[in-house]
């Protein structure tokens, strides 16, 4: 069985001197360049916690949905990291190394434990926004989306159906091979990479075409992990839905 152990909030390390655009700043962009004053003159230290998402909401008058976008901001340029269950702090660059794009990438990840992945293209269709996905991408509900459905073999044994959304700006990317690293198509076709989002952790049960694919009965339990990831200029950039055999994969989050 392959054991993935991932390290919580691992941001990529960069300097605190965030090259946020000056000119134009929305009211998030604004937060986050004091935060990162405050951070620059030494108000919160290397390591040090910053205040609560409702704190800084009660001391600057910002909405919560503008503190969270401000601080996410700054958690993908590597200069806060989130520790689940404690808080938001200023990096000191004691962290692990591990790229977001690790965190994200179930390629990378599998390789890094010496077995051979290999993917399968199974399906590419049209599809419309679900409620929580047009919250993400932000737009209308039903609003066209394009569905990429995998199928991921770890050494030459399927364990995992992957279901990809993207708005309709990547349609082109349905002309590319996309039976490798999705996010080697992405950095070299769209120049686009993955630097921050979150997991989704779920159980469900295999349906008839993924017990086919996966080679289980149908209701097996499964493991269902769903990514929303963001670019590297903190836009939506895709939704990924996994269903993974649990005898196959097992996923460790350590913080």
């Amino acid at each position: 069985m392959l054991i993935y152990h991932c390290w919580g909030e691992v941001p990529i390390m960069g300097s605190l001197t965030a090259n946020l655009k000056q000119s134009s700043l929305t009211l998030y962009e604004q937060l986050a360049n004091k935060i990162l004053n405050d951070i620059n003159h030494e108000k919160y230290l290397p390591g040090a916690q910053i205040p609560t998402e409702l704190e800084l909401q009660r001391s600057t008058g910002y909405s919560r949905s503008t503190v969270r976008h401000a601080l996410r901001i700054l958690v993908n340029k590597g200069v806060l990291v989130k520790i689940h269950g404690k808080g938001t702090f200023v990096q000191d660059g004691t962290s692990n190394e591990t790229t977001r794009s690790q965190f994200f990438s179930l390629t990378n990840n599998v390789e890094n434990l010496g077995a051979s992945i290999s993917t399968k293209l199974v399906d590419i269709q049209p599809t419309r926004a679900s409620k929580e996905q047009a919250e993400f991408f932000g737009i209308e509900p039903k609003t066209p989306l394009l569905k990429l459905t995998r199928l991921r073999y770890v050494d030459k044994s399927p364990f995992c159906v992957e279901y990809i959304y993207f708005t309709e700006e990547f349609s082109s990317i349905t002309s590319e091979n996309l039976n490798g690293s999705l996010y080697q198509v992405l950095h070299d076709q769209f120049n686009e990479v993955p630097a921050g989002g979150h997991k989704m952790f779920d159980i469900t049960k295999a349906s008839t075409s993924e017990a086919f694919l996966l080679n289980v009965e149908r209701d097996t339990s499964l493991m269902q992990i769903t990514d929303f990831v963001y670019d590297q200029n903190d836009h939506p950039l895709h939704i990924t839905r996994q269903v993974i055999r649990s005898d196959k994969y097992k996923y460790e989050l350590i913080q």
